[in-house]
């Protein structure tokens, strides 16, 4: 009898482990959005929630512009953030914490400029999060930069089709 509990108990706790570490990692695709920037409205900042199937705010996704001294938008950056974070907290995309120079999750102005297809990363871009259990796609829809009297570029407008998927659909 104690054998049969035993391994009664066993598969109990199998079967509960296999949902925690199911519960602990997103399911799907978690998000299908377009985020937009404006620098003529530079202070409405887009951001949504990244939700689980089950309705919980699991992140909060953003865009955030960069200004020069001139107060000219010069970078775009896609934010990822836990729910409750400050919003000088680390940026979730930003793997380790420690990236300098261009990457996928940035989209700056001098890169644009010579449009979409010729910049450093291209239309399509991906970021693995290997740690979160997530695929962030991002596709570069529209980009329009323009010229500063300082010989620098601007962001007027951004649009990206973003999706967020998780590693284990």
């Amino acid at each position: 009898m104690t054998d049969r509990l035993c391994y009664t108990s066993a598969i109990v706790f199998a079967v509960f482990a296999l949902f925690a570490n199911a519960a602990a990692r997103p399911q799907g695709v978690l998000l299908r959005a377009t985020a937009t920037f404006s620098s003529k409205l530079p202070e409405n900042h887009w951001a949504v929630p990244v939700k689980s199937t089950a309705g919980e705010t699991l992140y909060m996704l953003s865009l955030e512009p960069d200004f020069d001294i001139w107060h000219h938008v010069v970078t775009v950056e896609l934010v990822l953030r836990y729910p409750d974070a400050n919003p000088d907290s680390p940026n979730l995309l930003d793997t380790t914490g420690k990236l300098h120079g261009l990457q996928p999750y940035d989209f700056a102005a001098a890169d644009l400029a010579q449009g979409v297809g010729e910049s450093a990363f291209g239309k399509e871009r991906i970021v693995v999060l290997k740690e979160l259990g997530l695929i962030v796609e991002m596709t570069v829809s529209r980009a329009e930069v323009r010229p500063t009297a300082n010989g620098h570029y601007q962001i007027d407008t951004l649009e990206v089709q973003i999706a967020i998927r998780s590693t284990n659909s």
